[in-house]
């Protein structure tokens, strides 16, 4: 189990490497809401590994090209 401080940095991480260490980008979108995450803010979701994995499925998958 992770506490937040590492799942943030694991979301962060992820966040940054899919908009290519553009980190304003990558900042504006962990604070903003995602429609794939209905409408959360993925920062907000740092507070357990379910949510922490949820985000990064979604990175992945964005990554990948796949719209959700």
């Amino acid at each position: 189990m992770k506490n937040d401080t590492e799942r943030l940095a694991a979301i962060t991480k992820a966040a940054q490497a899919f908009f290519v260490n553009d980190n304003k980008a990558a900042k504006r979108w962990l604070n903003h809401p995602v429609r794939g995450l209905d409408n959360k803010r993925p920062i907000d979701m740092i507070n357990t590994d379910e949510n922490a994995s949820i985000v990064l499925n979604l990175i992945g998958c964005l990554d990948h090209g796949m719209f959700v």
